[in-house]
């Protein structure tokens, strides 16, 4: 799908989209065809920068510029009535992304580039994404509704014939495919490749001993964790789709930090045959995109039709609102002063700050535990990860009996309060109370807002509740979420709603 630029002049568009069609097919003449005849019109690309219509044309006749992929982004800015500056990203053949950014001028001629920046094309395989990739990895066993599509797997999914090197050490080559995987492959979907995690998947900044993923919609910034990998392929234009586990918002977190669609099924519906669990009393299949559609699509495949649920009402809670930056309330204000109430009526409820601040400690006990006992080691063996995941573990290891229980009795407490306070509604609430961090996250701010977005994750998680994420955007343009959050089994129905929010405007992706 082309994204849509909109123009003081309808005559930019589609000059616009022809060069882009002439720049995907070589064009010998596409300097002529489009740049100012100009001694000032300049052109950046690798190796520097050239000045002078005539210098541009054979500079670009000895190299040519590179292909211009599928676009997936664009941004334009009016620079006065005859001036519009246009941004635009791609997905190359290769499966990398480039981004270009040109100035054009409206001449007696019609629209033409004045400046152009083109930048070299991002590597396919970025070792900081993927473990594994190929062109494909591993391609589909059947056909049907995914056909064409390319799957980035985080790499907690088995891949028959490719070793899961993250996990622990000297595991074998997988006989099977994850069971999710494999229906996804004989739906017709490829297998690009098995995408990094964070921290063993309790990373929360994306920050691998291979490197950290970029964030393709915040520059600057964390892409987030511990499904950085899979999220990273989808957000860099590199798979269409990226499969992982959300067990205490693992993917929905670098979901909001990159501008993605995003969903956490009900947990225990999707089957986790064969994966590598984080910490089984949470973990739950989920899915990123860069469009609603391909999430429904693959919802189809993966999530069970029987039963389907409608929807009574929407929830919003003033006090979990509360809990986000005012960049990120305002987004989402943006969104209710939207709201039709034909598509679902909507009415206030009421949460206290102290349960869910509990509730996040209740969350942090069970995962630690859990964790601790699939990953028991020494000092030596955590040497390698990060400090965070080192305290959970160590934490985990070091909690006795009666603690365990007494968090368990506050997980079956903290299910029963979710499923009654949701019912049979959808509860509105951000994905995450801050837009990204930036890459330097040492100060007290991040952490308090890392605290806040643990208790709005707390909920979905210790109730076992599907949660759909949808992009918004702040006024300065950087990636947050919106989550619906629905009773247990409602999957279909908060895609459902989804698609009409999208559909009647109130959802407009940014």
């Amino acid at each position: 799908m082309t994204p849509r630029m909109p123009s003081h002049d309808a005559g930019l568009a589609p000059m616009f989209r022809r060069f882009v069609d002439a720049l995907e097919a070589g064009d010998v003449r596409l300097v002529e065809r489009f740049f100012v005849p100009g001694d000032q019109t300049l052109l950046v690309r690798r190796g520097g920068m050239v000045v002078g219509f005539a210098s541009i044309v054979e500079a670009v006749r000895a190299d040519p510029l590179a292909p211009c992929g599928r676009l997936l982004q664009s941004h334009l800015r009016e620079i006065g009535p005859d001036g519009t500056l246009v941004t635009a990203t791609h997905r190359t053949a290769t499966g990398g992304q480039g981004v270009m950014t040109l100035l054009w001028e409206r001449t007696d001629e019609g629209w033409r580039i004045a400046s152009a920046h083109v930048g070299e094309p991002d590597p396919a395989i970025d070792p900081a994404v993927w473990r594994q990739a190929g062109a494909p990895l591993a391609a589909a066993t059947g056909s049907g509704p995914l056909e064409g599509m390319s799957v980035a797997a985080a790499e907690l999914f088995p891949l028959a014939g490719h070793s899961l090197a993250s996990l622990p050490v000297g595991a074998d080559a997988p006989a099977r495919t994850a069971e999710a995987l494999a229906g996804l492959q004989q739906a017709g979907a490829s297998v690009v490749g098995l995408a990094r995690i964070d921290g063993l998947g309790l990373g929360d900044t994306g920050d691998d001993p291979a490197g950290m993923p970029r964030n393709a919609r915040a520059a600057g910034r964390l892409p987030g964790g511990a499904m950085s990998g899979p999220t990273a392929a989808v957000a860099l234009g590199q798979a269409d789709l990226g499969l992982g586990l959300d067990t205490w918002g693992s993917l929905l977190l670098p979901a909001s930090y990159q501008g993605l669609f995003g969903i956490r099924t009900t947990h225990g519906v999707v089957p986790l045959e064969g994966v590598a669990g984080v910490a089984p009393s949470f973990d739950s299949v989920g899915w990123v995109a860069r469009d609603l559609a391909v999430l429904a699509e693959v919802a189809d495949v993966l999530l069970p039709q029987a039963g389907l649920l409608g929807l009574d009402e929407a929830l919003l809670g003033r006090d979990l609102l509360g809990l986000a930056d005012p960049d990120v309330v305002r987004a989402i204000e943006a969104v209710l002063d939207r709201w039709d109430s034909s598509v679902l009526p909507m009415r206030m409820v009421g949460q206290d700050r102290d349960v869910l601040d509990g509730w996040a400690q209740t969350c942090r006990q069970i995962r630690d535990a859990e964790v601790a006992g699939r990953h028991r080691a020494g000092d030596a063996d955590l040497a390698g990860l990060g400090a965070d995941v080192r305290t959970a573990i160590r934490s985990g290891l070091a909690m006795d009996d009666a603690r365990l229980r007494g968090a368990r009795r506050a997980q079956a407490a903290a299910r029963a309060a979710t499923a009654e306070l949701v019912g049979n509604g959808v509860l509105l609430l951000p994905t995450t109370a801050t837009v990204a961090p930036v890459r330097d996250r040492a100060g007290a701010t991040a952490r308090r807002g890392r605290d806040r977005t643990q208790q709005l994750l707390s909920l979905a998680t210790l109730g076992g509740l599907p949660t759909v994420t949808l992009p918004l955007a702040t006024r300065r343009r950087l990636p947050c979420g919106l989550s619906l959050v629905g009773p247990l089994g409602s999957d279909h129905a908060l895609l459902g709603l989804a698609g009409q929010l999208a559909a009647a405007g109130v959802i407009v992706h940014p």
